[in-house]
């Protein structure tokens, strides 16, 4: 019976005929030869094409610059910078199928101006490259840039490569990321988000990450605080308050823009953030020079004081307030709705809840600063793929078990 054999680099297809046919079997073989031309043409301008946009960058934009390990830069002055201008024909020879029809991608280079065809040789084919040989270039991308990553190990993936991993995720790990409930109960969450680029022009998302801190154990030269990831979201910032809430947090800290209600059995306003605010609202206010100071410190002063109880504090934040509202009316309203916030560190420490380990939301601080140069080095995110690096980036710093089991150590370790 006739049977129909292909393979093409991308792709595997195999015809067999094995039941009764009419007489003119061969002829049916041969219509099925011919549609089978017809998808590999099809096929392969897919896979080019595909491959052409990776090439261009995530969003596909005409101009950007190919990797430097790609085979699509101009053949006469060797530039990555290219227009995209269409496709164009070529025949080519497949085993089993003959002459096959297939468009590739045309570009115009944008430094000499010369019009070609990328990748000569047809459908590229991709590298694959084992754990151990990602988890070193993975490591210095996570710590410094994908250009640096990629740089650093020649044997690695391309800067491209690196950027659609950590996009996607690891393969066969769930995500998100699970709560430590323990250390959440135990210790003091401290909540914090920034605002990262959206793959949408002039977009943003909110990333919210949650750690919860406490004292580490004495013994080094300055005290130091061990923390632990309880929730990283991306989108809105009630997706992390929802994951939150079937987490046991004790006391929670937050930086005051974050709206975390009823997630926490106390939750306090940020000292540090506190001043810093009513400075900028103060000038809003009109509110400037020498008098900004001066106000900005006295409500430093307020907030880092020592009360005898919580309605103490409130009183005297609370009177701050209605002395200056006829004057900084904004400053004012912000101070008297940070009150209760602040007050909550003067309640007395019960035998049923863990007193706050810390009145700041300092401890993550520095991680968002890293975070936002993680998510600056790729350009533009969709939600699934910024959560999945804000994942693989608290994996790493905080998980390192796990981190191995992804990652067997090389041999070099």
């Amino acid at each position: 019976m006739p049977q129909i054999s292909l393979q093409h680099e991308g792709f595997d297809v195999q015809i067999e005929v094995t039941e009764e046919v009419p007489a003119d079997v061969y002829a049916l073989a041969e219509q099925l030869v011919d549609l089978a031309r017809e998808l590999v043409g099809s096929v392969v301008r897919a896979q080019l094409a595909a491959r052409l946009r990776a090439d261009l960058g995530p969003r596909g934009t005409a101009g950007n610059r190919f990797d430097s390990d790609e085979a699509a830069r101009c053949p006469e002055c060797g530039s990555g910078a290219a227009y995209r201008k269409g496709f164009r024909s070529r025949t080519v020879e497949v085993a089993r199928l003959g002459a096959v029809e297939i468009e590739r991608p045309y570009l115009e280079c944008r430094d000499c101006g010369r019009s070609y065809t990328p990748y000569p040789a047809g459908l590229p084919k991709r590298r694959r490259y084992a754990q151990e040989a990602m988890r070193r270039p993975i490591e210095a991308t996570l710590e410094t840039s994908y250009r640096r990553g990629a740089e650093a190990y020649p044997e690695s993936p391309s800067a491209r490569t690196l950027w659609r991993l950590l996009r996607d995720g690891p393969v066969g790990e769930s995500f998100p990321l699970d709560a430590d409930a323990e250390a959440a109960q135990h210790g003091t969450c401290v909540a914090d988000a920034t605002r990262i680029p959206a793959r949408e022009e002039g977009a943003q998302h909110s990333l919210s990450i949650a750690h919860a801190v406490k004292p580490a154990a004495p013994g080094g030269a300055r005290p130091t605080l061990d923390r632990w990831p309880v929730g990283a979201r991306v989108g809105s910032e009630t997706r992390l308050r929802e994951a939150l809430r079937e987490v046991p947090i004790s006391t929670l800290v937050i930086d005051g823009k974050m709206d975390m209600v009823g997630i926490a059995d106390h939750t306090g306003r940020c000292r540090w953030h506190l001043p810093r605010s009513v400075r900028y609202l103060l000038y809003n206010d009109a509110v400037r020079g020498a008098t900004n100071e001066r106000l900005t410190r006295e409500v430093r002063q307020l907030a880092h004081a020592d009360y005898a109880n919580p309605v103490a504090a409130r009183a005297v934040l609370t009177r701050w307030a209605a002395v200056r509202r006829s004057r900084a009316p904004q400053a004012a309203g912000h101070v008297e709705r940070a009150a209760p916030q602040i007050a909550v560190y003067a309640e007395p420490p019960s035998s049923s809840a863990t007193p706050f380990q810390v009145e700041s939301t300092a401890p993550v601080e520095r991680e968002m600063r890293e975070l936002n140069r993680r998510f600056e080095n790729g350009g533009q995110w969709t939600r699934s793929g910024a959560e999945h690096l804000l994942q693989w980036h608290q994996v790493y710093r905080h998980h390192p078990e796990r981190w191995a089991d992804w990652f067997p150590a090389s041999e070099s370790d």
